[in-house]
């Protein structure tokens, strides 16, 4: 079997990440990159695409073993214009299609796709969601399911394909958790609304060990939620980070002011998604910090 896996979107915390641990597990990685440069770690090669445009340099797929597909514009990083949500749907589809045609002429064994818990809609109330339950409303399920199917023309290939519907990765470096530490740690961090909101929440290297057992594990293809086993209420894990640094947890974000953010706020900053890893499970997949508390201790440590 080749050890060769190509990475897209793999500049961001989770991405550093899994770079570390795919070199570490044996595998030599292909990333590709706006601009090509020469390689600053062993075991990484770099490769040329610009997904916007539709252009790529094929032969980092040559020969792989696997491809992952991390690419996106970030959810949280500016208000959901019109345009802006034009760059979410743009920047997803146009990575997977361009993927997707090079991979007609050079077919890896199998191919990890984005997507997010936001193919379930932006509230399904105490619904637990598996892998099986039915899509959601608004825009961010329609831009998943979007999403999900352009990565499923590498199934109709012959690709064992996975559709990894990700929800909060917390690391301390990056993500909703780098940012909300910082208010935390001095007291000042708040509860969302009446703190009602389902939270499906993952550590982060739980989310790269998750990825390297999806690419070792040829029995496990479809989609997979990539979240731990116990998702918890908004106010249940305020409580929790504020517990974790010792600080106090009386301040509250009232939800018409959560909502000034708009359609991004409905959908991402006050969704509530009760998901659950079923596909990770019932393949015998371990999670190292499967709680919130412990994904605290994990990736916040306190020295």
């Amino acid at each position: 079997m080749s050890r060769v896996i190509v990475l897209a979107g793999a500049s961001g915390f989770i991405g550093s990440r899994l770079i570390e641990a795919t070199l570490s597990s044996g595998y030599e990685v292909r990333q590709l990159v706006r601009s090509p440069r020469r390689s600053a770690t062993a075991g990484v090669t770099y490769y040329a695409w610009d997904p916007a445009a539709g252009t790529i340099d094929e032969s980092a797929l040559a020969g792989a073993y696997g491809v992952v597909c991390l690419n996106g514009a970030g959810l949280l990083s500016r208000p959901w214009t019109a345009a802006y949500k034009r760059t979410l749907w743009d920047s997803r589809l146009s990575s997977v299609a361009t993927l997707v045609g090079a991979m007609r002429s050079h077919r890896p064994e199998v191919f990890l796709s984005g997507s997010a818990v936001g193919y379930y809609g932006p509230d399904r109330g105490d619904e637990i969601l598996t892998e099986g339950s039915t899509p959601g409303v608004g825009f961010l399920a329609r831009l998943c399911e979007a999403w999900e199917e352009g990565a499923l023309t590498a199934e109709r290939l012959g690709m064992r394909t996975l559709r990894l519907r990700t929800g909060l990765v917390m690391g301390g470096e990056g993500g909703m958790l780098g940012i909300l530490q910082h208010p935390y740690r001095m007291g000042l961090g708040a509860k969302l609304g009446d703190g009602s909101a389902w939270m499906s929440t993952i550590a982060r290297d739980d989310y790269v060990r998750a990825l390297l057992f999806l690419l070792a594990h040829d029995e496990v293809s479809g989609p997979v939620n990539m979240v731990g086993p116990n998702p918890v209420r908004n106010a249940f894990w305020h409580r929790a980070l504020a517990r974790h640094f010792r600080r106090p947890a009386f301040l509250t974000v009232p939800t018409p002011v959560a909502r000034l953010a708009g359609e991004m706020a409905s959908e991402a900053v006050l969704a509530s998604q009760r998901a659950y890893p079923r596909a990770l499970l019932d393949h015998g997949f371990t999670f190292l910090a499967p709680d919130v508390e412990e994904i605290f201790a994990h990736e916040l440590p306190l020295g």
